[in-house]
């Protein structure tokens, strides 16, 4: 019953979404802004695109929660996300990838000093051997250093670009397994 209910609940979330950008469009048409709402269009096919490779990436708890975030979001923190291309990962690194994104998410946001929003921006990389998040704050300062309040998740290989506590990146590339061989 419990699931059936938050199913529900993100149904109402989408539809919700979908009416607005919808009704965006529609009082665009009325005003003769056609050029604002072929606009619009476009930013709904691309956005939609970005969400069906998040949902088909392979870590459905991960995807789940960024997906959603800025619905539940606590804070002034927003979360982005961007694919270059169809990438997977192995459903192995979902919850850590989740445990992660959470902690980090909730130190960025306790760490803004505006009630205005504020946007922290995922980008997914696939490699041959490896894959990569590269997670990208640019805004107001935050309250303590980047590289203080954010953990490193030891299975990635971490680099940071860090110019002030108001624009950073992390970039955190993890191996992919090594296939197991069968004797």
């Amino acid at each position: 019953m419990i699931e059936s209910k938050l199913k529900l609940e993100l149904l109402q979330h989408c539809r919700h979404d979908w009416m607005n950008k919808l009704q965006m469009i529609k009082g665009n048409l009325e005003l003769s802004n056609i050029e604002r709402a072929a606009q619009m269009i476009d930013e709904m096919v691309i956005e939609s695109r970005q969400e069906a490779l998040l949902t088909s990436l392979g870590t459905p708890s991960f995807s789940e929660w960024l997906l959603t975030y800025n619905w539940y979001r606590p804070g002034p923190l927003k979360l982005g996300y961007e694919f270059t291309e169809r990438m997977k990962i192995p459903e192995a690194y979902d919850s850590l990838l989740l445990n992660w994104a959470r902690k980090t998410a909730a130190v960025v946001d306790k760490a803004l000093n505006t009630p205005s929003d504020q946007e922290l921006y995922f980008l997914f990389e696939q490699h041959d051997e490896s894959f990569s998040i590269v997670v990208e704050y640019e805004g107001e300062p935050l309250q303590s250093s980047p590289e203080d309040i954010i953990q490193e998740p030891k299975e990635a290989h971490v680099e940071w670009t860090c110019e002030s506590s108001a624009s950073f990146s992390i970039k955190l590339t993890f191996d992919y397994p090594v296939p197991r061989v069968k004797v």
